[in-house]
């Protein structure tokens, strides 16, 4: 309601009563104080954002990072076994010079496909010559057989057929060596 006011007739003196009403809280006040009462830790742990214990006994952020470790490793190992292979089947082709598989290679097993693509192109300078079309790879895989040792496959598309190689791959001085190959 709104009053109008005068200059001859003065305003009348209204005093305001206020009610205070409390709002509820969420939970009671305890007896005796009149904060609302903390959580107990069986509360925190059936809580939703509380923070779960793993279900393998707690494994930390330290054993995540060993995991991602070692899954980048097996990455970096699957993507050597296709390249090996791919190289590999390219020297015993002639598509690519068999020297430059011994940055890969341990010793021995470079011998071992030095004398198998000497071997082929022995065949190949033999028989009528033919155009070898460039290989592909098409996948390759990998497990762990130790620490720093995998054990690989790797499948390489020909034109006519597809070839299988097995791997066994280390780690020699911070670098991945090859150090068994059979090539079918």
């Amino acid at each position: 309601m709104t009053l109008l006011t005068t200059a001859s007739a003065p305003a009348p003196e209204r005093a305001m009563d206020l009610t205070l009403s409390p709002v509820p809280a969420s939970r009671p006040p305890l007896a005796g104080t009149t904060q609302t009462p903390r959580k107990r830790s069986s509360d925190r742990a059936n809580a939703t954002w509380a923070p779960r214990s793993h279900p393998d006994g707690g494994r930390g952020a330290g054993d995540r990072a060993r995991q991602e470790l070692r899954r980048e490793e097996e990455r970096a190992v699957r993507s050597l076994a296709r390249i090996v292979a791919l190289a590999c089947v390219e020297a015993e082709l002639g598509l690519r010079p068999a020297r430059q598989l011994s940055t890969w290679l341990d010793l021995p097993t470079y011998g071992k496909m030095l004398r198998r693509s000497e071997l082929a192109q022995r065949i190949r300078s033999a028989g009528p010559a033919e155009a070898a079309a460039a290989p592909t790879a098409l996948g390759a895989r990998a497990c762990p057989a130790g620490d720093g040792v995998y054990e690989a496959s790797a499948t390489i598309q020909m034109p006519d057929r597809a070839k299988a190689m097995a791997l066994r791959i280390e780690k020699r001085r911070g670098r991945w060596k090859v150090t068994a190959l059979e090539l079918g």
